[in-house]
């Protein structure tokens, strides 16, 4: 979903990154409880102290926000699931799993993890106010109660009935168990997102326009993101089940166009001109090791006057900008990686440490449209053309 965002390091083994939204949401918590919150919990302190426990009490909250995706990680995990990154954004955080759980149980633990996280962190928060209301002074103990309550509401929240949230998962994995049907279960959960989606968006409208509170953006933003997340799981639920048991193999393309690393962007470029109508390429090492993804518009973006001493490899764009899957992977677990960009993107298919080819827009949009034609692509050895090594 976020192509772009600030690396955080591995929290327990799992990747994290923080989307530039949550600088936006850090100062706007902060400026909530340094002006309005903490004043009325401890009123008469000083107002460095207010900015300083608000934003120490706002970093807490993004803190408890990791730690309820991390807890949907670690049982995702040990259930089977692989986890290949979490994500922090504006409205709350995100754990992205590669495949689905396999059983109803499985589902409904790695969805309940998170809202219980959240309900430990709330309630230790708040026990730990109370308990320090006469050892400590009032400043720190409201911004731990609020905290507290913050959690809980996180966790309520959470639980409401409707895909993606948590709730949502817990009712899929509900309906699954009680029908044996997963498809079915997920489109329900589905409609069910789509509904409470609208239903917070014209709450946040009507708390906007009639009450004149401010606070009803967050609901309308939220709605909007509830009914378009569930839409999109709800279009692509009939889709991953029809791509159930298609290999990334079956679809790739097993003779791309290749940029040879050590060329210069000048070299490339004339041999590109007449090779074909590619915009996008996979960059290989001397010795055939994959290295990245280039495209026409990466090189267009190096200055004309040093083209002739650039190398590709030195353009490419590499490691986590770049998706590697092994040729035998699902091509439903593409759909979890995110889509690649028409002219931009490439997916390296490998083997053995070996390109074996590549899957770009086209090819994803291909067996998108036969398979909803309910035919399963087939191509003997991959898609035959266009082999070059570029030597």
């Amino acid at each position: 979903m976020f192509r772009t965002a600030i690396p955080l390091g591995r929290w327990a083994g799992v990747v994290v990154r923080a989307h530039w939204s949550v600088l936006v949401v850090l100062l706007l918590i902060t400026d909530l409880l340094a002006s309005a919150v903490l004043p009325q919990a401890a009123p008469g302190a000083n107002t460095t102290w207010y900015w300083v426990t608000g934003g120490l009490t706002a970093t807490g909250f993004l803190v408890s926000l990791l730690l309820h995706e991390l807890s949907h990680a670690t049982v995702a995990r040990h259930h089977g699931v692989t986890v290949r990154r979490i994500t922090l954004w504006m409205l709350g955080g995100m754990a992205e799993f590669e495949g689905e759980p396999q059983t109803p149980k499985a589902d409904f633990r790695i969805a309940v993890a998170g809202p219980l996280a959240s309900l430990l962190i709330g309630g230790t928060a708040l026990g730990g106010a109370f308990l320090a209301a006469g050892a400590l002074p009032p400043l720190p103990v409201g911004g731990l109660a609020w905290l507290g309550v913050s959690n809980l509401l996180l966790a309520v929240f959470n639980l409401l009935p409707g895909a993606p949230l948590d709730g949502g998962r817990i009712l899929r994995a509900v309906i699954w168990w009680r029908r044996g049907d997963r498809a079915r279960a997920g489109a329900i959960a589905d409609r069910s997102g789509q509904v409470l989606g609208a239903v917070l968006a014209m709450a946040g409208f009507a708390q906007l326009v009639f009450l004149g509170q401010f606070t009803g953006l967050w609901l309308v933003l939220l709605g909007w993101f509830l009914i378009f997340a569930a839409q999109a799981e709800f279009a692509a639920g009939p889709l991953r089940e029809r791509l159930g048991g298609l290999l990334v193999g079956d679809i790739m393309n097993s003779a791309p166009v290749i940029a040879p690393g050590w060329w210069t962007v000048d070299a490339f470029a004339e041999y590109a001109a007449g090779a074909s109508h590619e915009r996008v390429f996979p960059v290989l090492s001397f010795d055939g090791v994959p290295l990245g993804v280039v495209s026409l518009g990466d090189l267009l973006k190096v200055p004309a006057d040093a083209r002739c001493a650039t190398r590709i490899t030195d353009v490419a764009r590499k490691d986590r900008a770049v998706t590697v899957v092994g040729v035998d992977a699902p091509v439903a677990a593409l759909m979890e990686r995110g889509f690649p960009r028409s002219g931009r993107d490439l997916v390296l298919v490998t083997r053995a440490g070996g390109l074996a080819g590549v899957v770009g827009a086209d090819d994803l949009a291909w067996a998108f449209e036969v398979t909803a034609l309910d035919h399963r692509p087939r191509i003997a050895g991959g898609q035959a053309s266009k082999l070059t090594t570029g030597h």
